[in-house]
């Protein structure tokens, strides 16, 4: 049996990685719980119960650095409230061209084939006209895509339709808005679409009726498709702005923690953090307004703010024993 002491070597070297890896994780965050301890304050040396937001949890720099602990300056922000609408795109007007021979007669040759890109004026076709027996070319109306061919060499055009060109360079996207949601839609609002991980943001530029007699209207918003290359028909989803308020103290929703059956945000002084029920106001989905709990200009943790938490609900349940 042949045996590669070099690759069982390099494999050993790979595992014994990976443990020390993991090793690092788990001594951090243990590192950080030992490091982190609930302070009491002089009432409680006393006997005195003050309540959980007397707790205070103490963290050195260095340690809160390695666990990603990160901080801001609470102050005034913005509320944006949005109205979620669902569509799709569609070809703008202008933008598809059905075309047809101008004299009927047999197709002596053709020039594109479906999905060719054409320029406008370019010859698509080259007919034989009934009347007169000459040969004229038949051109593209606008430019655009070849997505449909009904010509072939030798057949008769008749009237039918023999290409379809669409352009796709600027493209429609029609919101559906319901009865419940138009009070709040209007031309002009702006919207951030998305398919996917993309985004992009437009405006509504107007409203319509549905075809058909359906149930809601079209929100229109013109989009530059040239370097997004999206296709008609492409479902996408619509955030319109619908309000936007200036507020004195905001705080961003990632810092915010459920205890005690409210929210709280842990603040930091110096190497000490503790939790703040706040009173909560309005919310985007990115910051909550405050009402309560928090004056502007004190320091709070907005990431891994669960760390803190998990480390003090730790140390409460030890003293309870």
């Amino acid at each position: 049996m042949n045996i590669d002491i070099g690759l069982m070597m390099k494999n050993r070297e790979q595992s014994e990685s990976r443990k020390v890896r993991r090793a690092h994780r788990w001594n951090l965050l243990a590192a950080l719980f030992c490091i982190a301890t609930v302070l009491p304050n002089s009432a409680r040396a006393s006997g005195e119960h003050r309540g959980h937001d007397e707790e205070r949890v103490q963290i050195d720099s260095a340690m809160a650095e390695k666990a990603g602990i990160e901080t801001a300056i609470a102050g005034p922000g913005e509320i944006r409230r949005t109205l979620t609408l669902y569509g799709k795109t569609a070809l703008a007007h202008g933008s598809l061209s059905h075309v047809h021979a101008r004299f009927p007669g047999p197709i002596v040759s053709v020039a594109v084939e479906i999905g060719d890109r054409v320029e406008k004026g370019q010859t698509l076709a080259r007919i034989e006209s009934n009347d007169s027996l000459q040969v004229y070319p038949l051109t593209a109306p606008i430019a655009g895509q070849v997505i449909d061919k009904q010509a072939s060499r030798g057949e008769y055009s008749g009237e039918r339709e023999l290409f379809t060109i669409a352009n796709f360079d600027r493209l429609w996207v029609e919101l559906r808005v319901f009865p419940g949601q138009q009070p709040e839609i209007a031309r002009g609002q702006k919207v951030t679409l998305s398919n996917g991980d993309r985004q992009l943001p437009a405006e509504i530029g107007n409203l319509v009726p549905a075809p058909g007699g359906q149930p809601f209207v079209l929100a229109r918003a013109a989009i530059d498709n040239r370097e997004l290359g999206w296709p008609a028909d492409l479902m996408l989803e619509g955030r319109v702005l619908v309000e936007k308020a200036a507020v004195p103290l905001v705080v961003e929703n990632r810092a915010l923690q459920s205890r005690h059956g409210g929210s709280v945000v842990f603040v930091q002084r110096g190497d000490h953090y503790e939790p703040r029920q706040l009173e909560l106001g309005r919310s985007d989905g990115r910051v909550t307004e405050v009402l309560g709990g928090l004056k502007a200009g004190e320091r709070y943790v907005t990431a891994n703010s669960y760390l803190i938490k998990a480390d003090m609900e730790k140390s409460g349940a030890s003293h309870a024993h």
